[in-house]
C-alpha cells in the first residue's frame, strides 16, 4: 500500500471517469445503474478533493460507503 493516502488524479484518470458518467446516461434503470451512479458520485466527489467517508480507512463489510 501507498505511505500517502492522496490520489493524483491524472487526465487519463479524470478521462475515464468522464466515459463512465456518459455512459450511464445510456443504461435502463437498474440496480446496477443505481450502484453505478453512485460509484461515479463518490470517485467524482474524491477526484474533487472532498474528504471520503472514515478517511478513506477500511470499513465493515455491511457499512454503506456509496450513497446516492
Amino acid at each position: 500500500m501507498a505511505k500517502t493516502k492522496k490520489i493524483k488524479v491524472t487526465p487519463n484518470v479524470k478521462k475515464c471517469l468522464d466515459i463512465l458518467t456518459e455512459a450511464l446516461k445510456d443504461m435502463p434503470p437498474s440496480d446496477l445503474k443505481t450502484k453505478a451512479e453512485g460509484a461515479v458520485d463518490y470517485l467524482d466527489r474524491t477526484f474533487k478533493g472532498e474528504p471520503q467517508p472514515a478517511k478513506g480507512d477500511s470499513c465493515p463489510e455491511s457499512a454503506l460507503l456509496i450513497k446516492t
